[in-house]
């Protein structure tokens, strides 16, 4: 092959590079967060159970971490070592995700991360449904897809912080939205009597927590199927 042919070759993935590049959004500042989510759920048999929990969100660069935040003593290890006769399930809900987006491609890569097992586990894009993951990039990064935002109407705006709305017959939506940030600090959404409201709250810098995983045990999520 000449050196024209490679020169022409090695200039279309330098542009096509430089083109994923230009695609993907600019990357917002890092940020620690508290995230508090209410749901209201309306059962058929005429109850109404109330959900709550909360989660620690950090946002670097490429790399997000959501970790649900159990109070002490509401998990017992023992319990969890003592199933199925000495083999340990990974506890999904418990351990925390470790996003990580390709700069080439844009496309995330999940981890799992359990400090109570000290391992982190690969989940296979075949396998983000069986975790609760989306695979949305943009939906993990900035706690909700922006683009969503286009489908709501704007009501108002103070400071840093637009409000938008949606209004249908037996259905609401508002996001309050702080565009400093690229991220929501309350959703507020209801249909019916059924209701989910997610709180966001700023907390101070703190060391990412994935520079605590450096000596944890590698493995997949195949790993866990029996």
């Amino acid at each position: 092959m000449g050196s024209t042919s490679i020169f022409r070759r090695g200039a279309r993935t330098v542009l096509a590079a430089c083109a994923v590049a230009a695609a993907l959004p600019a990357l917002a500042q890092d940020a620690d967060l508290l995230v508090r989510h209410t749901i209201v759920s309306a059962g058929a048999d005429g109850v109404k159970r109330t959900t709550e929990f909360s989660e620690r969100v950090v946002r670097r660069q490429d790399q997000v971490w959501v970790e649900r935040i159990v109070p002490a003593g509401w998990h017992s290890a023992a319990e969890h070592a003592a199933g199925d006769h000495g083999h340990r399930h990974l506890d999904v809900a418990a351990a925390a995700r470790w996003i990580r987006r390709d700069a080439a491609t844009g496309k995330p890569a999940l981890r799992l991360a359990s400090a109570e097992d000290k391992v982190l586990v690969d989940v296979a894009p075949t396998d983000y449904g069986n975790v609760g993951f989306d695979g949305s990039w943009m939906a993990a990064y900035h706690l909700i897809d922006p683009a969503s935002l286009k489908g709501l109407q704007e009501s108002g705006t103070r400071g840093d912080l637009t409000t938008y709305v949606s209004r249908e017959p037996g259905r609401a939506l508002t996001v309050v939205w702080n565009r400093k940030l690229q991220l929501p600090v309350s959703v507020e959404s209801s249909q019916g009597p059924s209701s989910r409201k997610t709180v966001v709250q700023v907390q101070p810098i703190r060391p990412a927590p994935w520079d605590a995983t450096a000596a944890y045990q590698k493995k997949d999520y195949s790993d866990y199927l029996d």
